[in-house]
């Protein structure tokens, strides 16, 4: 179960590509400011392999920056178990959606764009929350964050979907019949 009282947003990410390091800091400058003065107690993890180094973002509370290793799957594990939401504010397309579904299989809710969950099979207020713009972002965070319904709902829907359409079972059968036929 997920601190809904003192909630983190996520975004991991590889920020040698352009598309994560304008999510991020979309994220940092234009959302997170919006939600923490309606919810003061929310805090904001940005985390990737290059961080520091491509990420040049003004000191603020409450928000954290963590530099990654590639093979540090543990504190992986721990940023997707100790998150409250994962944050997806991209708007470039292209690269893998490899974090959404990382997020559904550790039943962390996603609030992302349309592009964000390209190829997936989500639907929006189902699966996922959709915004586009910086305050639609933020609506969205603050409306699941006071709807512990919702954000049941959400977490719920995208685990069995990951779990029924993703699965790695799933997944190598779906390619070894392609490769049969």
């Amino acid at each position: 179960s997920r601190n809904l009282q003192k909630p983190i947003l996520l975004f991991v990410g590889h920020f040698s590509w352009l598309q994560n390091s304008e999510a991020a800091e979309i994220l940092w400058n234009d959302i997170f400011p919006f939600v923490k003065k309606n919810l003061p107690n929310v805090e904001l993890i940005i985390a990737g392999q290059k961080a520091r180094e491509k990420l040049r973002l003004p000191h603020q509370s409450n928000a954290h920056i963590i530099d990654l290793d590639p093979d540090d799957k543990d504190t992986v594990r721990k940023l997707y178990q100790e998150a409250t939401l994962l944050i997806a504010p991209i708007h470039g397309p292209g690269g893998t959606r490899l974090k959404i579904l990382a997020a559904m299989a550790a039943g962390l809710p996603i609030i992302s764009t349309r592009t964000g969950i390209e190829g997936l099979d989500l639907v929006g207020n189902r699966d996922v929350l959709l915004a586009e713009k910086p305050e639609e972002f933020a609506q969205q965070i603050i409306h699941i964050l006071k709807s512990p319904e919702i954000f049941t709902k959400i977490q719920k829907n995208a685990y069995t979907l990951v779990r029924e359409k993703y699965n790695w079972e799933k997944i190598s059968s779906d390619i070894n019949s392609v490769y049969e036929s």
